[in-house]
């Protein structure tokens, strides 16, 4: 079976709908994000916003997802555009380039750049304008001011654009040979240029920019992420389809484990910045383009449920493709349905010729898409190995609602966006598995003599893999003695007669929650 017809098996009814080519287009704001690679850097993103006070990191972190065209990432932005509300009267005090910056991601976002936390963006852009028509004495601060009020639809005076040409160089960059300067200023100008001199301008630069492209593909500078980000996508806008696409090849080998990029050359740390100036070529959008209607995302999903880490039915994992994930324990698994409910995970199914589908996982995404247009929920299947590792997930042989799990198995849910498509490769997968099980889980020994007044001890053993850490229960008679919580236990007047036990519980990072109970002690006797 060809893998696009095993995903389609994995979603139920999705399979029949596609394969006949009944799905719905996708429509144009969801046309950004179209590989895993995306996919994974605007996860990144999602899952560690910048601080609240670093309000210019927040608006590259909200462009950046709106570059994605999808609003799977509603949330993380809605916190954004709050952050950025609150702070818009500061932020652009004396400063038009932070106005014209902060307009654009306003507008991005589908919002009103001339109504946005009490001021009006568009107008604070030209305010003050001098003869000269400078905006921050630099041409990256003069090309986001030109594109802020290109986007806008605002009189652009020609002073600006005049600025900008007089700060290019004869070579054809802007700035200090900088990369990122040239390709913001080849953005604004792809939008307003219009005269033969600002159309020789746009062209030097370009020439400019593919001719110092480096045999690898990237663009030299401090951080070259963020430069070949920025000017890949420019070349993209561009037309220069060569250089764009060298450039995304090169930036794709840059790309680290947790989808983040680093802001060195070759370096292993993610950043935010580089990250969110990486997505420009990865989504094929720029600082002109950028857009995705906050309003028409619908109510923001509830979160996911905390993840649990010990289940002895099966493990129900949920990946809404957006960077949020949880790990959940069905004890009733009948089917996939059944299980997604007994672990406290809400389904909305509808009704087909084929079998009932699953539109909506606990209200995600916001509303339930019957002709899988945005996206759909596929369904995976793993098995544990003899060392306590997960198997690597394999698509469903059936959907979830005819489904029948064994105890022990996983099973997961990822929502992937319909601009994904099904020859995407490599393809999207869950990005999570239930934690690791043990191969060895010793029966905890007391040690110690049970008599009143003195001490017992519990030694767990040697267990495989090791735990970080073990927590301690004791109990008289079966229940629970009350703050007997440590390694030992001194025995007291209540507990003569009594027989003594110990719960063992062992936790570690990425490993199972699991407990074992020891042997009853003899009857504790007086001193």
């Amino acid at each position: 079976m060809s893998s696009s017809v095993k995903r389609w098996s994995a979603v139920g009814t999705a399979a029949a709908l596609a394969l006949f080519g009944l799905t719905a287009a996708t429509p144009s704001a969801y046309a950004d994000m179209t590989d895993v690679a995306t996919n994974q850097a605007a996860n990144y993103l999602a899952t560690n916003l910048p601080k609240k006070s670093s309000t210019s990191a927040n608006i590259d972190s909200a462009l950046a997802l709106a570059s994605t065209g999808q609003c799977t990432y509603a949330a993380p932005l809605r916190t954004l555009a709050g952050r950025l509300e609150d702070q818009a009267a500061s932020y652009i005090k004396g400063k038009p380039a932070a106005a014209a910056k902060l307009a654009i991601a306003v507008d991005a976002l589908g919002l009103d750049p001339e109504q946005f936390g009490g001021k009006n963006l568009v107008a604070a852009v030209t305010k003050d304008l001098p003869a000269n028509g400078d905006v921050g004495s630099y041409p990256f601060s003069q090309s986001l001011a030109l594109i802020a009020l290109d986007r806008a639809g605002a009189t652009i005076p020609d002073s600006m654009v005049t600025r900008l040409l007089d700060e290019q160089n004869e070579d054809g960059s802007f700035g200090t040979d900088d990369p990122d300067s040239t390709a913001l200023a080849i953005t604004a100008l792809h939008a307003v240029a219009d005269s033969t001199e600002e159309q020789d301008a746009l062209a030097d630069a370009i020439a400019w920019a593919v001719s110092h492209q480096t045999g690898e593909g990237y663009w030299e500078n401090y951080s070259p992420v963020d430069s070949t980000g920025l000017m890949g996508a420019a070349a993209a806008l561009a037309g220069e389809d060569d250089t764009a696409a060298a450039a995304r090849t090169w930036l794709l080998g840059q790309q680290l484990d947790d989808g983040g990029f680093a802001n060195t050359l070759d370096g292993q740390t993610s950043n935010l910045m580089a990250t969110a100036d990486a997505l420009w070529l990865l989504s094929g959008t720029s600082y002109s383009t950028a857009s995705l209607d906050l309003a028409s995302c619908g109510t923001t999903p509830p979160a996911l449920p905390t993840a649990t880490s010990s289940c002895s039915g099966v493990w129900v994992l949920v990946d809404r493709g957006n960077g949020q994930t949880t790990t959940r324990c069905a004890t009733t698994f009948g089917t996939g349905v059944e299980a997604l409910a007994s672990a406290g995970l809400a389904v909305k199914t509808f009704p087909t010729a084929f079998g009932d589908s699953i539109c909506q996982i606990r209200k995600f995404p916001a509303t339930c898409d019957t002709d899988f247009a945005t996206g759909y929920w596929s369904y995976w299947n793993a098995t544990q190995n003899a060392d306590g590792t997960w198997g690597a997930w394999t698509y469903a042989a059936t959907g979830p609602a005819t489904s029948t799990p064994a105890q022990g198995v996983a099973e997961a849910h990822l929502w992937i966006p319909a601009s994904i498509p099904w020859t995407a490769d490599p393809a999207p997968t869950p990005s999570v598995t239930p934690p690791a099980g043990y191969t060895t889980t010793p029966t905890p020994v007391i040690t110690g003599k049970a008599k009143v007044g003195r001490k017992l001890k519990a030694v767990a053993g040697t267990w495989e893999p090791a735990p970080d850490r073990f927590s301690y229960r004791w109990y008289r008679n079966g229940k629970s003695i009350k703050g007997a919580t440590s390694k030992t236990y001194k025995l007291k007047r209540a507990d003569k007669g009594k027989r003594i036990s110990v719960k063992v519980t062992a936790r570690g990072d990425g490993l199972q929650t699991l407990s074992v109970v020891s042997a009853k002690t003899t009857k504790v006797r007086k001193k």
